[in-house]
Protein backbone atom coordinates (compact mmCIF):
# COMPACT_ATOMS: atom_id res chain seq x y z
CA UNK A 1 0.00 0.00 0.00
CA UNK A 2 0.64 3.46 -0.45
CA UNK A 3 2.79 4.89 2.67
CA UNK A 4 0.49 6.85 4.89
CA UNK A 5 2.03 10.63 4.77
CA UNK A 6 0.55 14.00 5.60
CA UNK A 7 -0.72 14.78 2.21
CA UNK A 8 -2.92 11.82 1.70
CA UNK A 9 -4.09 12.31 4.98
CA UNK A 10 -4.95 16.20 4.84
CA UNK A 11 -6.24 15.50 1.25
CA UNK A 12 -8.52 12.71 2.90
CA UNK A 13 -9.80 15.23 5.69
CA UNK A 14 -10.34 18.01 2.60
CA UNK A 15 -12.71 15.51 1.22
CA UNK A 16 -14.54 14.29 4.27
CA UNK A 17 -15.25 17.83 5.17
CA UNK A 18 -12.93 17.29 8.38
CA UNK A 19 -10.72 19.88 10.04
CA UNK A 20 -8.31 19.21 13.43
CA UNK A 21 -10.76 20.41 15.40
CA UNK A 22 -14.02 18.42 14.20
CA UNK A 23 -11.98 15.53 14.17
CA UNK A 24 -10.94 16.43 18.32
CA UNK A 25 -14.31 16.49 18.82
CA UNK A 26 -15.71 13.79 17.00
CA UNK A 27 -12.54 11.74 18.80
CA UNK A 28 -13.20 12.94 22.45
CA UNK A 29 -17.04 11.47 22.19
CA UNK A 30 -16.20 8.19 21.03
CA UNK A 31 -14.17 8.26 24.09
CA UNK A 32 -15.90 9.21 26.19
CA UNK A 33 -18.76 6.52 25.44
CA UNK A 34 -16.13 3.97 25.40
CA UNK A 35 -14.81 4.12 29.03
CA UNK A 36 -18.55 3.83 29.74
CA UNK A 37 -18.52 0.36 28.20
CA UNK A 38 -17.28 -2.33 31.01
CA UNK A 39 -17.06 -5.07 28.15
CA UNK A 40 -15.05 -3.17 24.94
CA UNK A 41 -11.66 -2.68 25.29
CA UNK A 42 -10.76 0.54 25.67
CA UNK A 43 -6.74 0.48 24.09
CA UNK A 44 -7.07 1.84 20.54
CA UNK A 45 -5.27 4.94 19.59
CA UNK A 46 -6.59 8.68 17.73
CA UNK A 47 -5.66 7.51 14.58
CA UNK A 48 -7.72 4.48 14.09
CA UNK A 49 -10.66 6.64 15.72
CA UNK A 50 -10.12 8.88 12.66
CA UNK A 51 -9.94 6.42 10.08
CA UNK A 52 -13.29 5.05 11.92
CA UNK A 53 -15.05 8.29 11.79
CA UNK A 54 -14.30 9.09 7.82
CA UNK A 55 -15.23 5.31 7.08
CA UNK A 56 -18.40 6.17 9.37
CA UNK A 57 -19.55 9.16 7.24
CA UNK A 58 -18.27 11.54 9.69
CA UNK A 59 -21.26 9.96 12.04
CA UNK A 60 -20.11 9.91 15.70
CA UNK A 61 -23.09 6.96 16.34
CA UNK A 62 -22.32 4.66 13.72
CA UNK A 63 -18.66 5.22 14.72
CA UNK A 64 -20.16 3.89 17.84
CA UNK A 65 -22.22 0.92 16.35
CA UNK A 66 -19.82 -0.05 14.31
CA UNK A 67 -16.66 -0.21 16.97
CA UNK A 68 -19.58 -2.03 19.23
CA UNK A 69 -19.98 -4.76 16.34
CA UNK A 70 -16.62 -5.04 15.76
CA UNK A 71 -15.03 -6.36 18.69
CA UNK A 72 -19.10 -8.27 19.29
CA UNK A 73 -18.23 -10.40 15.85
CA UNK A 74 -14.61 -11.41 17.06
CA UNK A 75 -15.85 -12.59 19.96
CA UNK A 76 -19.17 -14.29 18.19
CA UNK A 77 -16.50 -15.76 15.34
CA UNK A 78 -13.38 -17.39 17.00
CA UNK A 79 -13.23 -19.52 13.55
CA UNK A 80 -12.75 -16.22 12.26
CA UNK A 81 -10.80 -14.09 14.45
CA UNK A 82 -8.85 -16.75 16.61
CA UNK A 83 -5.50 -18.96 15.71
CA UNK A 84 -4.37 -16.28 13.32
CA UNK A 85 -0.93 -17.25 13.44
CA UNK A 86 0.56 -16.54 9.99
CA UNK A 87 3.65 -19.06 10.70
CA UNK A 88 1.16 -22.19 10.94
CA UNK A 89 0.32 -24.48 8.58
CA UNK A 90 -2.97 -23.18 7.45
CA UNK A 91 -1.72 -19.84 6.45
CA UNK A 92 0.79 -21.59 3.96
CA UNK A 93 -1.98 -23.36 2.27
CA UNK A 94 -4.64 -20.76 1.95
CA UNK A 95 -2.03 -17.85 0.84
CA UNK A 96 -0.64 -20.28 -1.86
CA UNK A 97 -4.54 -21.65 -3.01
CA UNK A 98 -6.09 -17.65 -3.21
CA UNK A 99 -5.40 -13.86 -2.85
CA UNK A 100 -6.95 -10.97 -1.09
CA UNK A 101 -4.39 -8.44 -2.00
CA UNK A 102 -4.54 -4.57 -1.54
CA UNK A 103 -3.02 -3.07 -4.50
CA UNK A 104 -0.21 -1.06 -3.96
CA UNK A 105 -1.24 2.72 -5.24
CA UNK A 106 -4.91 3.99 -4.62
CA UNK A 107 -6.77 5.76 -7.11
CA UNK A 108 -7.32 9.59 -7.78
CA UNK A 109 -9.87 9.17 -5.48
CA UNK A 110 -8.09 7.77 -2.88
CA UNK A 111 -9.70 4.28 -3.20
CA UNK A 112 -8.31 1.40 -2.37
CA UNK A 113 -8.25 -1.57 -5.01
CA UNK A 114 -8.33 -5.17 -3.78
CA UNK A 115 -7.67 -8.23 -6.14
CA UNK A 116 -9.70 -11.77 -4.61
CA UNK A 117 -8.32 -14.26 -6.61
CA UNK A 118 -8.09 -18.25 -7.07
CA UNK A 119 -4.32 -19.52 -7.40
CA UNK A 120 -4.75 -22.85 -7.19
CA UNK A 121 -7.78 -24.44 -9.53
CA UNK A 122 -8.54 -27.49 -7.22
CA UNK A 123 -11.40 -27.02 -5.22
CA UNK A 124 -10.14 -29.82 -2.44
CA UNK A 125 -7.73 -27.47 -0.97
CA UNK A 126 -10.20 -24.21 -0.93
CA UNK A 127 -10.69 -23.88 2.79
CA UNK A 128 -13.86 -21.30 3.28
CA UNK A 129 -12.92 -21.05 6.98
CA UNK A 130 -9.65 -20.14 6.13
CA UNK A 131 -9.81 -17.86 3.35
CA UNK A 132 -12.25 -16.10 5.59
CA UNK A 133 -9.78 -15.59 8.41
CA UNK A 134 -7.40 -14.84 5.54
CA UNK A 135 -9.52 -11.56 4.58
CA UNK A 136 -10.10 -10.44 7.49
CA UNK A 137 -6.23 -10.83 8.92
CA UNK A 138 -5.71 -8.46 5.86
CA UNK A 139 -8.77 -6.22 6.48
CA UNK A 140 -7.30 -5.69 10.16
CA UNK A 141 -4.20 -5.08 8.81
CA UNK A 142 -5.52 -2.47 6.54
CA UNK A 143 -7.39 -1.26 9.29
CA UNK A 144 -3.80 0.01 11.38
CA UNK A 145 -2.21 1.07 8.52
CA UNK A 146 -4.50 2.21 5.35
CA UNK A 147 -6.48 5.36 5.16
CA UNK A 148 -8.41 5.74 2.22
CA UNK A 149 -12.23 6.75 0.92
CA UNK A 150 -13.86 3.52 -0.32
CA UNK A 151 -13.06 0.07 -1.80
CA UNK A 152 -13.35 -0.99 -4.79
CA UNK A 153 -13.05 -5.24 -5.02
CA UNK A 154 -12.07 -7.03 -7.83
CA UNK A 155 -13.15 -10.38 -7.99
CA UNK A 156 -10.88 -13.23 -10.59
CA UNK A 157 -13.19 -16.21 -10.97
CA UNK A 158 -11.35 -17.48 -13.69
CA UNK A 159 -10.16 -20.90 -11.58
CA UNK A 160 -13.61 -21.03 -10.10
CA UNK A 161 -15.65 -24.27 -9.96
CA UNK A 162 -18.69 -25.70 -9.06
CA UNK A 163 -17.31 -27.19 -6.17
CA UNK A 164 -15.94 -23.58 -4.97
CA UNK A 165 -19.21 -22.31 -4.60
CA UNK A 166 -20.60 -25.59 -3.40
CA UNK A 167 -18.81 -24.59 -0.09
CA UNK A 168 -20.41 -21.02 0.75
CA UNK A 169 -23.87 -21.76 2.37
CA UNK A 170 -26.08 -19.21 3.43
CA UNK A 171 -24.85 -18.81 6.81
CA UNK A 172 -21.85 -18.41 5.60
CA UNK A 173 -23.22 -15.42 3.31
CA UNK A 174 -24.22 -14.52 6.40
CA UNK A 175 -21.52 -13.90 8.69
CA UNK A 176 -19.64 -12.36 5.57
CA UNK A 177 -22.12 -9.81 5.20
CA UNK A 178 -21.84 -9.11 9.02
CA UNK A 179 -18.23 -8.62 9.20
CA UNK A 180 -17.81 -6.46 6.00
CA UNK A 181 -20.56 -4.44 6.47
CA UNK A 182 -21.86 -3.81 10.26
CA UNK A 183 -18.26 -4.66 12.02
CA UNK A 184 -16.06 -3.34 9.20
CA UNK A 185 -18.58 -0.80 7.86
CA UNK A 186 -16.94 -1.49 4.50
CA UNK A 187 -18.01 1.77 2.17
CA UNK A 188 -18.27 -0.34 -1.25
CA UNK A 189 -17.68 2.04 -4.36
CA UNK A 190 -17.50 -0.95 -6.63
CA UNK A 191 -17.08 -4.96 -7.10
CA UNK A 192 -15.86 -5.90 -10.56
CA UNK A 193 -16.25 -9.52 -10.99
CA UNK A 194 -13.98 -11.07 -13.69
CA UNK A 195 -13.44 -13.89 -15.65
CA UNK A 196 -17.01 -15.05 -14.56
CA UNK A 197 -18.55 -18.32 -16.29
CA UNK A 198 -22.44 -18.44 -16.48
CA UNK A 199 -22.85 -20.81 -13.83
CA UNK A 200 -21.90 -18.43 -11.37
CA UNK A 201 -25.01 -16.09 -12.28
CA UNK A 202 -27.12 -17.75 -9.66
CA UNK A 203 -24.45 -16.88 -6.98
CA UNK A 204 -23.89 -13.40 -7.78
CA UNK A 205 -27.84 -13.04 -7.67
CA UNK A 206 -28.50 -14.64 -4.18
CA UNK A 207 -25.57 -12.13 -3.18
CA UNK A 208 -27.29 -9.67 -4.60
CA UNK A 209 -30.67 -10.55 -2.60
CA UNK A 210 -28.57 -10.83 0.59
CA UNK A 211 -26.95 -7.15 0.00
CA UNK A 212 -28.47 -3.87 0.53
CA UNK A 213 -29.79 -2.69 -3.20
CA UNK A 214 -27.49 0.37 -3.56
CA UNK A 215 -24.65 -1.89 -2.68
CA UNK A 216 -26.12 -4.53 -5.08
CA UNK A 217 -26.27 -2.24 -7.73
CA UNK A 218 -22.60 -2.05 -7.49
CA UNK A 219 -21.67 -5.05 -8.74
CA UNK A 220 -20.59 -5.52 -12.61
CA UNK A 221 -19.48 -8.98 -13.68
CA UNK A 222 -16.98 -9.10 -16.89
CA UNK A 223 -17.34 -12.07 -18.93
CA UNK A 224 -14.25 -12.02 -20.87
CA UNK A 225 -11.25 -11.05 -19.05
CA UNK A 226 -10.03 -8.32 -17.40
CA UNK A 227 -9.52 -5.72 -20.53
CA UNK A 228 -12.59 -3.83 -19.34
CA UNK A 229 -11.18 -3.22 -16.07
CA UNK A 230 -9.23 -0.48 -17.77
CA UNK A 231 -12.71 1.92 -18.29
CA UNK A 232 -13.14 2.04 -14.94
CA UNK A 233 -10.23 1.49 -12.85
CA UNK A 234 -7.01 3.43 -13.84
CA UNK A 235 -3.64 1.28 -15.18
CA UNK A 236 -1.20 2.45 -12.73
CA UNK A 237 -3.19 0.90 -10.07
CA UNK A 238 -3.86 -2.64 -11.54
CA UNK A 239 -1.45 -5.47 -11.98
CA UNK A 240 -0.02 -6.76 -15.28
CA UNK A 241 -1.77 -9.69 -15.51
CA UNK A 242 -5.10 -7.20 -16.02
CA UNK A 243 -3.20 -5.06 -17.93
CA UNK A 244 -1.91 -2.65 -15.34
CA UNK A 245 1.23 -1.62 -14.46
CA UNK A 246 1.51 -2.16 -11.13
CA UNK A 247 3.31 -5.00 -11.32
CA UNK A 248 2.85 -9.33 -11.36
CA UNK A 249 -0.15 -10.16 -9.03
CA UNK A 250 1.91 -13.33 -7.72
CA UNK A 251 4.55 -10.84 -6.66
CA UNK A 252 2.58 -7.90 -5.05
CA UNK A 253 1.00 -10.77 -3.21
CA UNK A 254 3.92 -12.21 -1.97
CA UNK A 255 5.19 -8.72 -0.58
CA UNK A 256 1.69 -8.74 1.00
CA UNK A 257 1.92 -12.40 2.69
CA UNK A 258 5.49 -10.90 4.16
CA UNK A 259 3.76 -8.33 5.54
CA UNK A 260 1.10 -10.53 7.20
CA UNK A 261 4.49 -12.93 8.53
CA UNK A 262 6.08 -10.31 10.01
CA UNK A 263 3.38 -8.84 11.78
CA UNK A 264 2.78 -12.12 13.59
CA UNK A 265 3.35 -10.58 17.23
CA UNK A 266 0.32 -8.28 16.16
CA UNK A 267 -1.87 -10.60 15.13
CA UNK A 268 -2.15 -12.59 18.29
CA UNK A 269 -1.62 -9.78 20.47
CA UNK A 270 -5.14 -8.61 18.68
CA UNK A 271 -6.69 -11.49 19.48
CA UNK A 272 -7.15 -10.22 23.12
CA UNK A 273 -9.25 -7.32 21.60
CA UNK A 274 -12.68 -8.22 21.44
CA UNK A 275 -16.12 -8.03 23.44
CA UNK A 276 -16.75 -9.34 26.91
CA UNK A 277 -19.89 -10.13 26.51
CA UNK A 278 -20.79 -10.84 30.19
CA UNK A 279 -19.71 -7.77 31.52
CA UNK A 280 -22.56 -6.39 28.19
CA UNK A 281 -24.93 -3.62 29.56
CA UNK A 282 -28.09 -3.53 28.60
CA UNK A 283 -31.01 -6.65 27.33
CA UNK A 284 -29.46 -9.30 25.42
CA UNK A 285 -29.17 -9.32 21.02
CA UNK A 286 -30.58 -11.84 19.07
CA UNK A 287 -28.02 -13.36 16.69
CA UNK A 288 -30.67 -12.85 13.67
CA UNK A 289 -29.85 -9.33 14.16
CA UNK A 290 -26.02 -10.33 14.01
CA UNK A 291 -26.53 -12.91 11.08
CA UNK A 292 -30.21 -12.81 10.48
CA UNK A 293 -30.43 -16.84 11.60
CA UNK A 294 -31.67 -17.27 15.79
CA UNK A 295 -29.78 -17.95 18.93
CA UNK A 296 -28.97 -15.18 21.09
CA UNK A 297 -26.26 -12.46 22.27
CA UNK A 298 -25.74 -9.25 24.12
CA UNK A 299 -27.49 -6.29 22.77
CA UNK A 300 -25.37 -3.42 21.47
CA UNK A 301 -24.86 -0.73 23.80
CA UNK A 302 -25.11 3.21 22.23
CA UNK A 303 -26.16 5.07 24.59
Amino acid sequence: MDSLNDETIADIRRRAGLDAKKITRAIQAIREWLDQQPHLPHDIDDGQLEKLFVRCKTSVERSKETLDMYYALKTALPEIFSNRDPTQDWFKRVTNVRTFLPLPQSTEDLDRVTVAALLDPDPDKYSVEDSLKLIFMCADLRLRDDYFMSDILIIDLKNISVQHLAKYTLPIFKKLEACIFKGFNTRVKAVHVINAPQFVDATVNIAKQILKPKIAARIHVHRKGADSLKNSLPVKVLPSEFGGEAGKLRDLWADWVKKMEDNREWFLEQERYKSDETKRPGKSIDSGELFGFQGSFRRLSLD
